[in-house]
Order: structure tokens, then C-alpha cells, then sequence
């Protein structure tokens, strides 16, 4: 679609008028201009059309000094990643904690349950009813 616009110039956005009242439309629809706009503005370059497909100042949003804003998830990546690095550190002692609540105390346990109960049942009777 640039191309088009490179070889015609500035009448590829303009009404073309044929004959003595026929008008035909623009080689670039108002939409694909626009799209071409974007692209240059994002490539940092000066738009020379403003005149004819004015769109929104580059100052505000969403161009900022020619470049996109951009999604919000690639704004917030940054703390997100320092947060999730933050929980990562944390995670080993985490882990041990969980392991040690979770582990049989075998010398608190008789020895008639360690005869007649299964292990499960051996941590369903000091770990879990300890844990609630």
C-alpha cells in the first residue's frame, strides 16, 4: 500500500473527478491511509499528509514521540517478573516448611500404632488432625 503512495503521492488520497460530474474515489480508502500513517509514525518518520488524512496528534496518546504505547501487559512486565523473582526466592524455605509440616514424627508415634496402622493412617492421626 506504500508503494502506491510513494509513486502517486498526494493524489493517491484524494477524489479523482472524471468527466464533468463524475467523481471516483481515492486510490487509498481513508482506512488504509490511516494504516499507512500508523506504520510511518511508528518507524519514527514525519507524516507528510497530515493535511489531507489528519489523524491523532503524535503527541497524545497513543503515539508517544512517534513510537506506540503499546499493550499493558509489556508495561507491567518488568514488576511482574521482579515479583514473581521475589516469590521464586522464597519458594525453597517454603518447600522446606511444607515437607517439615508435613513429615510423621515417628518418635511421637506408640508403638501399638506403629504395629497395627498403616502409614497413612499413622499421618492421618499425628500430622493432619495436628495440621487442622
Amino acid at each position: 500500500m506504500s508503494h502506491i503512495l510513494r509513486r502517486l503521492g498526494e493524489a493517491a488520497l484524494q477524489f479523482r473527478k472524471v468527466g464533468a460530474n463524475k467523481w471516483l474515489p481515492p486510490v487509498l480508502s481513508r482506512r488504509r491511509a490511516m494504516v499507512i500513517r500508523k506504520e510511518w509514525l511508528a518507524q519514527g518518520k514525519e507524516w507528510p499528509y497530515e493535511h489531507l488524512v489528519p489523524g491523532v496528534p503524535k503527541n497524545d496518546p497513543p503515539f508517544n514521540g512517534g513510537k506506540q504505547r503499546g499493550h499493558k501487559r509489556h508495561v507491567s512486565q518488568a514488576e511482574r517478573q521482579a515479583k514473581i523473582d521475589a516469590a521464586m526466592a522464597k519458594m525453597p524455605a517454603a518447600i522446606a516448611e511444607y515437607r517439615a509440616s508435613r513429615r510423621i514424627p515417628w518418635d511421637a508415634v506408640s508403638p501399638a500404632d506403629r504395629l497395627l496402622l498403616t502409614t497413612r493412617q499413622i499421618r492421618e492421626k499425628y500430622v493432619y488432625k495436628k495440621l487442622k
